[in-house]
């Protein structure tokens, strides 16, 4: 009887501290994927963990032999107190021998150097080199080109539509699809500093916050800038829309820094389309909300054009606006809400970008404004459905320019279709605007 008592004793003890092994087998595994960061294939590997209790900082010390005989190397990955078993593990700080101290932006850009070499190495596998996983390989990257297409597509909306009514390309829209990005990393950096994560629900709430808050923005923007400048000639609203692109651009440097943020996109969860052929094929998590919202935006903006006063006004000022102000359309009403809707779906476009791609820093709207105007360019600009047309026309060459041929080319291919589009078919595919006679705006 007493045996008994004291094996279940024992028994009871084995299970209280399986739970801190489990854990500490879960933190040195996260250490562990660093690892090829610093080293291949170490002959020896010790692991030392210390404080795997709640409530307490965790270490984990992996120590591995130096090179040519040299003294060990090591790295010690430290870890936020969990208040309960199902917390996740939250990586604060990375010691290293070889490059001192890394902060958590520093791991999140090892996190991602090492997934994107994993997926070099998974991409292509040499013995699947066969017609059925070429063909397959393909769809993975048409199925890339299509989510990117959708953030294409929204900012390519928004030039043609302010396009549209005033004949001046905003090139502040890059800018503005920037700070759409930066929003989404704030809130990203305030959720993993409560020790949340960015789940679809968060990213509702963000999403329709920042179409508001660049939908504020875009207003006042016309109110500010574009409204005063109806009168003069066309190139005073363009020069003032590259001072007012500079000028946003160099503001976020200055709040925000130069450097480049990442955020955490690789716990994304992916669904297998087609195995077993050579090649996997997978649908993200990113992919099918990119997707979804991005139809539902696009079913909203035929609605709000086609069966609303708005829309009505909308299209009047696009096709005579003298005419328009004549019959008591009021112009200026019309322009400002156009700059809002504009900016909305520019700064949601941003959001989704960085959602999907967890990569944000202050230049990176230049270069995308650039590509979305192409976009515009190429399916009409002045056509809603050319310039959506246009932005998953430009993001597929995009893709398959990179895959196919070299992530260098890419660009290059890109404004090689706009200077065909300039060349042979100014008016785009689906274009409808006819240049506009001298002194049109009122």
């Amino acid at each position: 009887m007493v045996l008994r008592a004291l094996l279940s004793f024992l028994a009871v003890v084995a299970l209280l501290a399986a739970g801190p092994v489990r854990a500490a087998e879960d933190a040195v595994g996260r250490c562990q994927d660093l690892l090829p960061a610093f080293v291949k294939a170490p002959s020896r590997l010790d692991i030392q963990v210390e404080g795997t209790n709640l409530g307490q900082s965790t270490g984990v010390r992996l120590t591995w032999p130096g090179a040519n005989g040299g003294p060990d190397e090591w790295i010690v990955c430290w870890y936020l107190p969990r208040q309960a078993e199902s917390d996740a593990w939250q990586m604060t700080q990375l010691d290293t021998s070889k490059y001192g101290m890394l902060r958590r932006y520093d791991i999140q850009q090892l996190y991602k150097l090492l997934h994107m070499m994993e997926y070099k190495q998974q991409a292509f596998p040499a013995n699947a080199d066969t017609p059925w996983a070429h063909v397959l390989y393909a769809l993975q990257q048409t199925v890339n080109g299509i989510s990117l297409g959708c953030v294409y597509a929204l900012i390519a909306i928004g030039f043609t539509l302010v396009y549209g009514i005033t004949r001046v390309i905003n090139f502040a829209f890059g800018e503005i699809y920037m700070i759409g990005a930066f929003s989404a990393f704030l809130v990203y950096v305030v959720f993993q500093a409560a020790g949340g994560s960015m789940t679809v629900g968060p990213l509702f709430v963000v999403l329709f916050g920042m179409a508001a808050i660049m939908a504020a923005y875009g207003w006042s923007m016309d109110r500010l800038v574009f409204q005063p400048l109806r009168a003069v000639q066309t190139t005073a609203p363009l020069i003032a829309a590259v001072g007012l692109a500079l000028a946003l651009k160099d503001s976020v440097r200055l709040l925000q820094g130069p450097k480049t943020r990442y955020m955490l996109v690789e716990e994304l969860t992916s669904w297998p389309i087609i195995t077993g052929h050579g090649f996997d094929v997978y649908l993200s998590k990113g992919h099918v909300f990119i997707g979804l919202m991005t139809a539902a935006i696009g079913v909203v903006l035929w609605w709000i054009h086609t069966r609303t006063s708005f829309g009505r006004c909308q299209r009047a000022c696009a096709q005579d606006m003298r005419m328009a102000a004549l019959i008591g359309v009021p112009i200026n009403w019309t322009i400002g809400l156009t700059f809002a809707l504009g900016s909305a779906l520019v700064g949601t476009a941003g959001v989704f970008a960085a959602a999907q791609y967890g990569v944000v820093n202050f230049h990176m709207g230049t270069l995308i404004g650039f590509k979305a105007l192409t976009a515009a360019l190429l399916g009409g600009i002045g056509s809603l459905p050319g310039a959506a047309i246009g932005g998953f026309l430009i993001a597929l060459t995009e893709v398959y320019t990179a895959t196919f041929i070299g992530e260098e080319w890419k660009d290059i291919a890109v404004f090689t279709v706009l200077v065909l589009v300039l060349l042979f078919r100014p008016a785009g595919l689906l274009g409808t605007l006819a240049t506009p006679a001298v002194g049109e705006r009122p």
